[in-house]
């Protein structure tokens, strides 16, 4: 099979940009390639870059037209970009012109064109950040069969997070008045009056190498870490209430996003919260089927003489964050609990946080440091670095305050036999089962986070019998083996049809 994986990060960034989905995109594409079949990489919204020249009000490069451009093979896996989108990506620079992401005729042509040179016989949309709702129809209109996985909530939320201001789980759109001024685009944070221009005319193709001149995921713009007032949430994946407000952009935007996913052969869900959310907000159930993803960590060698926690009793007990510090990831609700958490606690404590981005927030962990029986802060990591990262670990916290999707740091965790603290929200329930492999705790609570933090950390011999229920989640090798059984289910119904 001729698989087209459509990100809108490039693939050989992987986790470095683009965080966990372009981490399992690229994962599935060796995978893929692995196992004798062809995929093709095809990335779009990044170019030019949006580094400090942008955002500082600075003329970008002399910029060329949208078009499509083939790479140098990553890896002999033919590898695409539409360059000079001006639907940009990631979403936080696409947030306030939301009509681009319904239907933009350039992007769709050099995205029609990428097709007809790549030919393939499937087209597994990760995303459609820097893409348009319509590329899912121009993927059909080419003969191709359509996979849609929802590893976030981009195509109902150009938030990405369901989160309001960054800050609060979004419970009514309003039709999608909501939407309106609860995220500022980095250039309004900068100062520009609006976002970067491109011209639009006539598609060019060439096979070149670009220079990787971008910025940082900027997700997570400037902004105060200091605490603010939590409003709990549930794990309902409830519908959107009713609203008598007219429809605006935003409004516009998602029910394009749900007909284009409600065009796709079929949507992969990566838990049973993401399932019902979607459903709930009128994709066709009958479309969706939820396969849990796998990790390459799981396939990883542990460093075995360091893979249990040492026995001595007066040892601290290791609690380790892992992944990326935006407000979505919760890193500063876990410091929050530990802000209040009283000196015996803290002193038991050898408090972990491997996070890229992770330099907001710096100052307030380390004001933790003389409290603690010992502080490692990392601020970049590869994921080959995760078995090492986690070896001896007593206890992973996984404290996201959105609807997190299907976290593969508790994938990663779990990988390296370590039991997980997490949100009781998305699809965290769907792989931690309280006093088995872990606990959960209410989620955007953070007085509920240390009430349970600290009766784990004060019965240590609870944490090793949690220890002996953990489980290895799936290696990508297993999980490949149900994605190309979806593939062939997907392509045998065009045979029939």
């Amino acid at each position: 099979m001729r698989i087209a994986l459509v990100n809108w990060a490039k693939i050989w960034h992987g986790t470095r940009r683009g965080g966990g989905i372009n981490g399992y995109t690229q994962a599935l594409a060796r995978a893929l390639q692995q196992a004798g079949h062809e995929p093709v990489s095809i990335s779009s919204g990044t170019t030019p870059p949006l580094g400090p020249a942008a955002l500082s009000g600075r003329r970008l490069p002399p910029s060329r037209d949208c078009h499509a451009r083939r790479h140098a093979d990553w890896h002999a896996i033919p590898v695409y970009e539409i360059v000079q989108s001006p639907v940009r990506a990631p979403s936080t620079f696409q947030f306030d012109r939301p009509a681009d992401e319904i239907a933009c005729e350039p992007v769709e042509r050099a995205f029609a064109e990428i097709l007809e040179d790549a030919r393939p016989d499937l087209v597994h949309f990760q995303t459609l950040e820097g893409l348009t709702a319509r590329c899912v129809q121009v993927a059909r209109d080419r003969g191709a069969r359509v996979v849609f996985s929802l590893h976030n909530y981009h195509t109902i939320c150009p938030q990405v997070y369901l989160l309001h201001h960054d800050r609060h789980a979004c419970l009514s759109f309003d039709n999608g008045h909501a939407c309106v001024g609860c995220h500022t685009p980095p250039w309004r944070i900068a100062g520009q009056r609006k976002s970067p221009s491109v011209r639009l005319d006539a598609i060019h193709r060439r096979r070149l190498e670009l220079p990787v001149l971008e910025a940082p995921d900027p997700r997570d713009p400037h902004r105060d870490d200091t605490p603010c007032a939590r409003t709990p949430v549930t794990n309902d994946p409830l519908p959107e209430p009713p609203s008598d407000t007219p429809s605006n952009d935003y409004a516009r935007r998602r029910a394009a996003m749900i007909g284009a996913l409600n065009r796709c052969n079929r949507v992969h869900a990566v838990s049973a919260f993401v399932a019902a959310k979607f459903a709930a907000m009128g994709v066709d159930p009958a479309r969706i089927e939820t396969i849990h993803i796998g990790t390459p960590v799981a396939e990883m060698p542990r460093p075995a003489h360091l893979a249990e926690p040492s026995h001595a009793a007066d040892r601290p007990i290791r609690v380790v964050f892992l992944g990326y510090h935006n407000p979505a990831k919760g890193l500063d609700l876990l410091i929050e609990a530990l802000e209040q958490a009283p000196s015996d606690l803290l002193s038991r404590l050898h408090l972990c946080v491997h996070a890229m981005g992770v330099e907001p927030i710096a100052h307030r962990i380390r004001r933790l440091e003389a409290h603690l029986a010992r502080l490692t802060l990392t601020p970049a990591y590869e994921r080959e670095d995760i078995p090492w990262l986690c070896a001896g670990a007593d206890l992973g916290v996984v404290p996201s305050i959105w609807w997190d999707c299907g976290p593969q740091t508790v994938l990663e965790f779990l990988a390296c036999g370590v039991p997980v603290l997490g949100a009781n929200l998305g699809g965290i329930p769907d792989f931690i089962t309280p006093g088995v492999n872990g606990d959960l705790f209410r989620g955007n609570d953070s007085d509920d986070l240390l009430r349970k933090l600290d009766a784990l950390v004060r019965t240590p011999e609870a944490i090793a019998r949690l220890r002996q229920g953990v489980r290895p989640p799936k290696t990508m090798r297993e999980h490949l083996d149900e994605m190309l059984d979806l593939y062939a289910r997907v392509l045998a119904q065009k045979k029939r049809h």
